[in-house]
């Protein structure tokens, strides 16, 4: 029975009527809850949270109401099983997405309300005019496209999260790129931007969908964050067996102490001009696909997105 209590991926604590530990899981030893030496011991002798303690000078009490609690950079909930053990499992995990799960709705709700407010600021405007201007009209659309864009990244970073569903198919890569190039074709001639696009027409399986968003959020960063009359060259290549795809722009770059967040949704760092969403969902699909995505740059000296597709 105690083996079976010993391999379990919970702490299990049994104690005596006195107070002494008769069992202590290995659970509990290994993270150091507990000394090694603690059978036969007093419980406030052993272990090594004083919240863990009071925890137990309570249950011998009577109280059997569950702790949670912090011991070396993990959290923990203690549970009683009875008047005289109970169990620890590490919660960690489960308190860190309750924490980015707040974030996320905080962030969403500051993201949705920011064109509301300018759309409804816009309308009443017009209204006290009497008489729109259509600078004023077309203002009010350009936001509303914005929060139309936000929802549908939205929509497709929950379905990447609940719903991963993949179609496979053969295709050719570079077609795929000339195809994302035609569609920002605009905004290239509006920079001035210079593109070139080079490497072998590689064929690919995957699930096109989903790489076209990956690559076009890619693409239209190097476009979108680069100098007027800047460049932007995409490579692809064989490399082994995999594919390599390389996008390097001479844009604004980002600062070295961004580039660890900027694939956290709704990050866009201190040059933010977007909603922070291309990133976030580029890296879902790069991970959905089994692929490799990198991002390397330096602040004023412009990005390089790298991804190694199976």
């Amino acid at each position: 029975m105690m083996d079976i209590l010993d391999r379990l991926s919970v702490g299990v604590v049994i104690l005596s009527e006195d107070g002494s530990v008769s069992f202590a899981g290995r659970f509990c030893r290994e993270r150091e809850l507990v000394s090694e030496d603690c059978e036969g011991k007093k419980y406030y002798e052993v272990f090594k949270s004083l919240e863990l303690i009071g925890f137990v000078n309570d249950l011998l009490e009577g109280n059997t109401k569950a702790l949670e609690f912090e011991h070396l950079g993990k959290v923990y909930r203690a549970s009683p099983l009875g008047e005289r053990a109970f169990q620890i499992e590490d919660i960690t995990d489960i308190k860190r997405f309750e924490k980015l799960q707040k974030e996320f709705i905080a962030s969403v709700g500051h993201e949705l309300s920011t064109p509301l407010t300018a759309v409804k600021g816009l309308l009443e405007t017009a209204l006290m005019t009497g008489r729109p201007s259509k600078e004023l009209l077309e203002k009010a659309l350009r936001r509303l496209e914005d929060l139309e864009k936000l929802i549908s990244s939205l929509r497709l970073l929950i379905l990447l999260e609940s719903e991963p569903r993949s179609v496979r198919e053969r295709f050719s890569l570079k077609s795929v790129l000339e195809s994302i190039l035609e569609d920002l074709e605009e905004e290239i001639k509006r920079k001035g931007i210079s593109v070139e696009l080079t490497g072998e027409d590689v064929e690919v399986e995957s699930d096109r969908e989903k790489l076209y968003i990956l690559l076009k959020n890619l693409v239209e960063n190097a476009v979108r964050y680069n100098r007027e009359g800047g460049r932007v060259r995409i490579k692809i290549r064989k490399v082994s067996k995999n594919t390599q795809i390389h996008i390097e722009d001479t844009g604004e770059g980002i600062p070295k102490e961004d580039i660890p967040l900027i694939f956290q949704p709704f990050f866009g760092g201190k040059n933010k001009k977007g909603m922070g969403l291309g990133l976030a969902i580029s890296k879902r699909i790069a991970d959905f696909l089994g692929a490799e995505l990198k991002i390397s740059s330096e602040e004023g000296k412009g990005t390089t997105a790298e991804i190694l597709l199976p």
